[in-house]
């Protein structure tokens, strides 16, 4: 099965409401996309999140998703995504399939996934 990664820039999601976002992420992570949102997602929307994933689980064919998330403050000096510009404060959540995430590394400075459906191991 092939995955494809999406870069969704902050001005994308700033013009969604909550509700819309978070149907956006469902929708695009069925079809087996791994998300990377610049904007992040707030406590909030991950629970609806969780919510909502909840409510559209289908065994055969989406077991749910996975999140990531990280926050630069202004002190920090990491850049996850060398090209954008230097922000004050960043945020970004990584959203993908659960069943073809693999947490090779969760670190405070690396986050690597392997992308391959589990149901192949």
């Amino acid at each position: 099965m092939k995955y494809y990664v999406d870069f969704i820039t902050k001005k994308a999601t700033d013009r969604l409401t909550a509700f819309e976002k978070i149907k956006m992420i469902i929708r695009l992570v069925r079809q087996n996309r791994v998300l990377i949102i610049e904007s992040g997602l707030t406590s909030e929307e991950q629970a609806e999140l969780i919510k909502q994933t909840m409510m559209v689980i289908d065994f055969d064919n989406f077991i749910g998703v996975e999140f990531f998330n990280w926050n630069r403050g202004p002190t920090e000096s990491r850049r996850f995504f060398k090209k954008l510009p230097q922000a004050n404060d960043a945020k970004y959540t990584v959203v993908a399939p659960s069943a073809a995430v693999q947490v090779i590394e969760d670190s405070e400075d690396l986050l690597s996934i392997e992308l391959e459906p589990k149901s192949a191991r």
